[in-house]
């Protein structure tokens, strides 16, 4: 019992340690975004499921309607184009 509330206190000790660090250094969050992003449009790419699986009812439906192919088109291309707006955001302002 008391080793996973040192665990805990260990993970949130973390977690705010990277807050903390995200805050004072606004750049290097912004590359971890995009680095983000480029991630999951890679597995995308490379046909991941869990990178491109829908989380909600909306999204199945959407899958549904235009059928796996496109959707991880359309999912690709949405990823792409939010990676270009966080790297014009990053070069404009850093």
């Amino acid at each position: 019992m008391n080793q996973s509330n040192s665990i805990q206190e260990y993970i949130s000790g973390f977690s705010e340690k990277i807050s903390v660090f995200f805050e004072n250094n606004h750049d290097i969050a912004f590359l971890v975004f995009i680095g983000v992003f480029v991630f999951l449009l890679i597995g995308n790419i490379l046909n991941w499921k869990w990178t491109y699986e829908p989380k909600s009812w909306v999204g199945y439906h959407w899958l549904e309607l235009l059928g796996p192919t496109t959707y991880r088109f359309w999912h690709a291309v949405s990823l792409v184009v939010i990676i270009i707006i966080l790297a014009i955001i990053y070069c404009t302002t850093y």
